[in-house]
């Protein structure tokens, strides 16, 4: 599955290109309401100015959507902080242009007035010199533009120019292909069943025709463009094509006048009545800015024409010489106009965009559909999950947009209009970490991590599981466990703090959670942690003790997966254990093991509790007193199990805060708003993008001045602990189990 990162620049980028307002969006999705285009579970504008936002630039290139927006301006009008969405879309379009080409020079020619106007004059400097040196005869006594400019050399020129236009071109649109099709595989029947969708859409704009609630205002618009676009077309297959009947010295009339006189007309009269209108009208919805490239390349459209009408009139008129002048210019301008516009300005729209809808069409057809529909889902979950509003909540507060692009507002939407397909709903749904941001700040109440979990078990049945979790999930089934580790040493990491044996007369069972049990880390940090916890419990003379070997996982990892066979298996394992062995009191090192036993463990009769918890009575009772000053600055990181499922945030701060000498400072996200770090849901065994949670976590920490990030999970330690040695931040910052820190206090 592709991982997405966060380009830090993006924002900066696109508003180099004319979008001014990306801040103001607050994703309330008034734009994509008053779209008409944006339909189904396609919401634009708001998912463009959301990959904006979050600077998701793998995200825009792939998106066909800024191709599709024909700035109708009624997302403009109805934005309720006076944003410019289309503005937006344009800006996107540029920036997408600047992408697509390799060489850079478009950038330089969108980001620069003086890199633009520079290589048209250059250019027409090179028509004209060539001109100058390379001219056939100059007859003055009548008009022979043949003779100046013999046909075949023109032709030759006409054709050269195509061949690399071309080129450029073609090189573009094969990035922008890449860039939205992905990964997806297309039958090449299927390509060719849909090109008349490009023809069409490239012929006619005819997807213009459905946009906008004023049909009339843009029914007006789309015409006016058409019209523009035949009378360019015909320009250009007269002079490229038609060259021998349309280049002509004598005044008889001929077909090719009669189009040559409606391509200039159509050219002039609509550019300059678009000219007018982005001069005259900035009041309306539309045209309130221009970036500079839109007024250039309609003035060189009307200058072209105009110049070649000039040039027509003169040799009508006999007029040798000024004729032969105003066909240098012509030249000068058109040839110029084309090599920087067609393949690297504003004119490849009329081409990119076309061509996104054709990709569109053809990968809407290509994707396999989902098996999960709202029937199915409605049969695995309580169907509250329909109340949705699509307020995109869930979505705002997904800590995985920090790092890359997860919508479970999508995801919900898609399944329940029955148009979840493989690619948004069963790939899509694995890149939840679990997190529980969604369900605590739902309005609805709306339980989505039981809908995320529902469309894996779907996946795992299907046999779709996520190869990162092949091996895990198969040593869960083999080795009770999902390191692959060897069950008759699951106590071995203890060492000589190993608890004696539990028995009935033990007060706590003691848990080993798989990550302490199989810590494969460079600086066993889970193990420290855990023989720390032991020591602290030995002295404090807690009645302890511990099933050892006998234990297997607690079955998170499973649960969460959707693997219900084995977490199943593993769960009826466990209780039988544990009911056998008569426990009444559990004592959990892992969040995720206080979760399972706690709300998946349906037959389990005793009570569980956090290690923290138990540490701060003992601390409260004097069983455990620090006294040594550890003289450090230490932030607190909220693990989301003990966090938000379980509501545990006092414990671990009351203790920090009864360390003599240790400087508690909370980070940005901290107790219900908390920054998960990546490792819930399965996370802990995806392979981390370069920029991941986990150190999006360790520099806030870092921002605060913290010296220690302070935890109370064992996958939490793996993931931060990770985090910094990839940063290489290892003599800068620790992660510490909280049980360390406790027993370090001790002297």
């Amino acid at each position: 599955m592709k991982q997405y990162g966060i380009h830090q620049e993006l924002h900066k980028e696109v508003e180099e290109l004319g979008a001014k307002d990306m801040e103001l969006c607050m994703q309330c999705g008034i734009c994509a309401a008053s779209c008409p285009l944006s339909d189904g579970t396609n919401s634009f504008p708001r998912k463009i100015y959301r990959y904006l936002q979050l600077g998701l630039k793998d995200k825009l290139l792939a998106s066909p959507e800024p191709w599709l927006c024909y700035y109708c301006g009624d997302c403009n009008t109805n934005c309720p902080r006076g944003a410019e969405p289309a503005e937006t879309m344009m800006a996107a379009r540029r920036w997408l242009t600047t992408e697509f080409d390799s060489t850079g020079l478009a950038k330089r020619l969108y980001l620069s007035k003086a890199w633009e106007i520079g290589s048209l004059l250059v250019l027409s400097l090179a028509v004209i010199l060539l001109f100058v040196f390379f001219h056939g005869p100059m007859l003055t006594d009548r008009v022979s533009v043949n003779t100046f400019a013999p046909v075949l050399w023109v032709e030759i020129g006409d054709l050269l120019m195509v061949l690399v236009l071309s080129t450029f071109l073609f090189m573009n649109v094969f990035r922008m292909y890449r860039f939205i099709m992905g990964t997806t595989t297309v039958p090449i029947g299927l390509f060719l069943s849909q090109a008349k969708e490009f023809l069409i859409h490239f012929l006619t704009q005819k997807r213009w025709g459905t946009c906008a609630a004023s049909k009339k205002k843009l029914n007006s618009r789309w015409i006016k463009h058409f019209l523009l676009v035949t009378g360019y077309m015909t320009k250009l297959l007269l002079v490229v094509v038609f060259l021998r009947w349309f280049q002509r010295d004598t005044t008889d009339w001929h077909i090719s006048s009669l189009f040559g006189y409606y391509a200039a007309g159509t050219i002039m009269f609509f550019s300059g009545e678009m000219l007018y209108s982005r001069y005259k009208k900035k009041e309306e919805s539309l045209h309130r800015y221009s970036h500079a490239t839109d007024w250039l390349f309609l003035i060189l459209l009307f200058l072209t024409s105009l110049s070649g009408t000039i040039m027509h009139m003169f040799r009508m008129v006999g007029w040798a010489t000024p004729t032969y002048v105003m066909y240098v210019v012509h030249l000068a301008i058109a040839v110029p106009m084309l090599i920087i516009e067609v393949p690297f300005g504003k004119w490849s729209h009329l081409f990119y965009r076309p061509f996104a809808i054709f990709l569109t069409s053809v990968k809407e057809k290509a994707t396999q559909a989902s098996e999960m529909t709202a029937d199915t889902l409605k049969e695995k979950i309580d169907e509250h999950f329909m109340a949705c509003m699509q307020c995109g909540t869930c979505t705002t507060v997904c800590p995985v947009n920090n790092v890359s692009s997860y919508s479970p507002r999508q995801v919900l939407r898609a399944v329940s209009l029955d148009a979840a397909t493989v690619e948004d709903v069963d790939l899509n749904a694995w890149n939840c970490v679990s997190c529980n941001s969604c369900v605590a700040n739902c309005p609805r109440g709306i339980e989505v991590q039981d809908m995320t979990r529902a469309i894996r078990e779907q996946n795992i049945s299907s046999g779709q599981t996520p190869e990162y979790l092949v091996e895990p999930l198969q040593s869960l089934w083999e080795w009770n466990n999902p390191w692959q580790g060897d069950p008759s040493r699951r106590s071995a990491w203890a060492g000589e703090t190993a608890l004696p044996a539990f028995s009935e007369t033990k007060e706590y069972c003691l848990f080993t959670c798989c990550s302490t049990a199989y810590d494969n880390t460079p600086n066993q940090g889970n193990a420290k942690a855990g023989q720390a916890l032991n020591r602290l419990l030995k002295g404090a003379e807690v009645s302890v003790g511990s099933l050892g070997s006998q234990e297997s996982c607690c079955g998170d990892l499973a649960y969460r997966s959707g693997d219900t066979e084995t977490f199943n298996r593993l769960a009826e394992k466990n209780t039988a254990l544990f009911t056998g062995a008569g426990v009444q009191k559990m004592l959990t090192t892992s969040p995720h093991c206080l979760t399972a036993f706690t709300r998946y463990y349906s037959n389990l009769n005793m009570r569980a509790e956090h290690y923290t918890e138990l540490l701060w009575r003992l601390i409260e009772q004097g069983s455990i007193r620090p006294v040594k000053e550890l003289r450090r600055t230490v932030t607190y990181h909220d693990p989301c199990y003990l966090g938000r499922y379980n509501g545990i945030y006092d414990a671990p701060r009351q203790i920090l805060q009864s360390l003599p000498g240790v400087k508690l400072v909370e980070m940005q996200h901290h107790r219900e708003q908390s920054l998960c770090c990546g490792g819930g849901g399965g996370g802990l065994f995806k392979p981390q993008a370069e920029e991941s949670l986990g150190t999006v976590r360790v520099h806030e920490a870092i921002d605060m001045g913290a010296e220690i990030i302070a935890v109370a999970c064992p996958s939490c330690l793996r993931m931060l602990s990770q985090a910094v040695r990839e940063l290489g931040y290892t003599k800068k910052i620790a992660v510490c189990d909280i049980a360390e820190l406790v027993e370090q206090s001790l002297g």
